[in-house]
């Protein structure tokens, strides 16, 4: 990351010296001044686009009608947009349109909290009008200006504040807080896109804070379809995806069982938040898996097979999400005893056979369905006792079974 921000420098001095101003922006300020691992570097400019692209010999028209063009330099990309203030905003998301200025503090007054507010000029000094380094030091998120007039101009804004809330373990200062009460309900105005790409980063994060804000300010019901009203349920789904490790299926689930939801409205949900198909299959296929209860008397061979029908992920997420609801002090010891039957699996699939469908056509299989029957036969004498799993061995099981009526 130390050449990417260089590179990010070389772009801010090149625009200062094409005779404009220009600063690093937004988040990674923020987490410069956190010392976190910053992400992404984007950089603010008195230079209208056209004339970003004239300094540049290879940019990107990513967004010219909102001042922002895609810079590629040492094969890094960075956004730069121009300094602006933004018109009215018709769909609670985008400004109608947008007005170039020469100010940054203009453009800064903008932006959505004031820890996302601050710019960076190349000379060290911290451009901060909203007192963004102030709420750094004592872990505060608050709006720029107005919350109400902020959560109005994109209502998306309230969750972002919750999430950072939960990611920097900050606490949300009074007017905001009340103001992400008052105004949830332009949430319903925001896709489910990005409703889902802002739970599912709470949901990696410290999801129980973030649970319990969103529970605070009445911001679940934008989320989950028709959630419960009683608190428990929401401090259970707190305190168990706290507990657990960051892995999204897993949190779902956990969840979805704190809060006793039934399959419609899980189905409901999962269609509603358009989850990527792989997450929907990884919840699925362990919402399958319910009704297997974990044991730690499981003999080698319950393993076997539940790692063979089912498949390592699924069954460690089963195994954990046990543990979490069941008896959290033993996770560890539930990671470790997934991990060493993970180990000596004999057969995760069917190619994983010492043989096969030839060489059982070699000794007088027909192809066809006949030649899938011996193989899943042959792969359940394998999950039964691995030592069946040489060439041998298994061809000397189809012959005994050809003799056997």
């Amino acid at each position: 990351m130390e050449r990417i921000e260089a590179v990010a420098w070389n772009v801010v001095e090149s625009l200062e010296k094409a005779g404009y101003e220009a600063y690093l922006v937004g988040g990674c300020v923020r987490d410069k001044l956190l010392n976190r691992t910053i992400d992404d570097y984007d950089i603010t400019t008195s230079a209208l686009p056209e004339e970003v692209q004239a300094v540049f010999a290879h940019t990107v028209p990513t967004g010219l009608k909102h001042g922002t063009v895609t810079v590629r330099e040492d094969d890094c990309q960075f956004e730069v947009t121009t300094f602006r203030t933004d018109g009215e905003y018709e769909d609670g998301r985008r400004p109608a349109e947008v007005k170039f200025v020469r100010s940054l503090e203009e453009d800064l007054a903008r932006r959505d909290l004031t820890i996302n507010a601050m710019a960076l000029g190349r000379d060290g000094t911290l451009h901060d009008p909203f007192g963004g380094q102030f709420d750094l030091l004592a872990k505060r998120i608050k709006a720029v200006g107005d919350p109400v007039q902020r959560f109005a101009e994109d209502a998306l804004r309230m969750l972002r504040a919750i999430r950072f809330a939960a990611q920097l373990q900050f606490e949300i200062e009074e007017e905001t807080l009340q103001a992400i009460s008052e105004e949830a309900f332009r949430l319903q105005q925001v896709s489910r896109e990005r409703i889902r790409d802002e739970w599912i980063k709470m949901l990696l994060t410290h999801s129980d804070t973030a649970i319990e804000l969103l529970w605070e300010t009445d911001t679940l019901r934008h989320i989950f379809s028709r959630p419960t009203s009683e608190p428990e349920p929401w401090e259970r789904a707190a305190a168990w995806t706290a507990d657990a490790p960051p892995d999204l299926a897993l949190r779902f689930c956990l969840v979805f069982a704190a809060l006793d939801i039934d399959e419609p409205r899980i189905d409901k949900t999962l269609q509603g938040l358009k989850l990527p198909s792989q997450l929907k299959k990884d919840i699925r296929d362990l919402l399958a898996l319910q009704a297997t209860e974990p044991s730690p008397d499981w003999p080698e061979r319950t393993w076997r097979q539940l790692f063979y029908a089912h498949g390592y992920d699924t069954v460690r997420r089963r195994c954990l999400q046990h543990a979490v609801i069941h008896e959290p002090e033993k996770l560890p010891e539930w990671s470790a005893r997934v991990e060493a039957r993970r180990a000596v699996q004999p057969l995760w699939q069917l190619s994983d056979l010492a043989l096969t469908g030839q060489d059982l056509i070699e000794h007088g299989i027909n192809e066809g369905p006949a030649l899938g029957h011996w193989l899943k036969r042959l792969a359940q004498a394998v999950l039964q006792d691995p030592a069946h799993n040489n060439r041998e061995a298994l061809l000397q099981l189809v012959q005994d079974w050809q003799r056997t009526p």
